[in-house]
Formats: structure tokens, C-alpha cells, sequence
């Protein structure tokens, strides 16, 4: 049985609104040189065509920590540029969250008036729920998961500089 905590973070949403371009939007998703620059600080990599891979090395600090040379992996399933992209997401770094296995990811990008553009991020985590856990924000010895990064990257897109700058 279901409890309605576990439906609750199965399917997770986060939308924000981004005074940038959809191109720019898709650009600091899906380009190393500026995925790397909020967030965790991690490049993250893509073969932009169904069946390519994607993959997300540690940033030094990762490093330093031990983290393994990949973080996190996955599976383009679905690339139109610049308005949806389909990936799996599996995290690397814990032993628990990798055996949960690969979870489905996918960003819809959508040009709004007055240079407004809606990035939707909907992560869906069923049989996932350590994943759920640390990507809702809900460890916070780990980070602001999702809300964390996609503040970061509207800041970098909107202002030049990150939250933690």
C-alpha cells in the first residue's frame, strides 16, 4: 500500500520563470561550460539524440570528498532543443540511491511574454524514495536538491553571478 507521503514525492514538479531565452535556458542545461557554474558545481554532459548518454562528474570539492568519477548517469530519451528534454537520472554517489536505479527526468522549456521563459522540471521518483528524499531538499546535510538548483541557474541566467557568490 501507498502511503501519501510516498505519492507526494513520486512525481516532483518545480517550475520557474526565468527572464532569459528559451536557447539560453536550454544552453545552461545542457552545456558543461555553463552547468557546471551553479548549482553543485558539477559539468554535466550530454549526447543530445535519443539512446545518447548523460553524465555528471564531481566538482573539486566532490573530489576531495572521494566522490566517484561519475555522480550521476543516465539516458537521453528524448531531445528537442530548445523546448523538452527526456533523460534518465541515476545517482552514483550512494550505494542506496544507485540501486534504486535510473529515475525519469524531464525539462519543458516554454517561451512566456515579455522575454519570460517557464522551465518545468518534473522528476519522477516511484520505487525511489532515498532519491526522492535527498533531490526534494528534505536532507538538508546534502544540499537544496532541485529548488536549490534551479534558483541557482535562474540567478546565473538573470543576474551573472550564482547564489553563492
Amino acid at each position: 500500500m501507498t502511503t501519501k507521503t510516498e505519492t507526494t514525492l513520486a512525481d516532483q514538479v518545480y517550475r520557474v520563470y526565468i527572464k532569459a531565452t528559451p536557447e539560453a535556458v536550454w544552453e545552461a542545461i545542457t552545456n558543461p561550460e555553463w552547468n557546471q557554474r551553479y548549482g553543485y558545481g558539477s559539468p554535466g554532459e550530454y549526447e543530445l539524440r535519443p539512446g545518447g548518454a548523460y553524465r555528471v562528474l564531481p566538482s573539486k570539492a566532490m573530489q576531495e570528498h572521494d566522490a566517484p568519477d561519475v555522480i550521476i548517469e543516465g539516458e537521453v530519451l528524448e531531445s528537442d532543443p530548445p523546448r523538452r528534454l527526456v533523460q534518465t537520472w541515476r545517482a552514483l554517489w550512494d550505494p542506496e540511491m544507485a540501486a534504486e536505479g535510473p529515475t525519469r527526468l524531464t525539462w519543458e522549456i516554454d517561451e512566456g511574454p515579455g522575454g519570460v521563459t517557464t522551465l518545468t522540471v518534473t522528476h519522477k521518483l516511484e520505487g525511489a524514495p532515498k532519491t526522492a528524499a535527498q533531490v526534494s531538499g528534505r536532507m538538508p546535510e546534502a544540499g537544496g536538491g532541485w529548488s536549490w538548483i534551479l534558483s541557482d541557474l535562474k540567478t546565473l541566467l538573470e543576474t551573472g553571478t550564482t547564489l553563492g557568490s
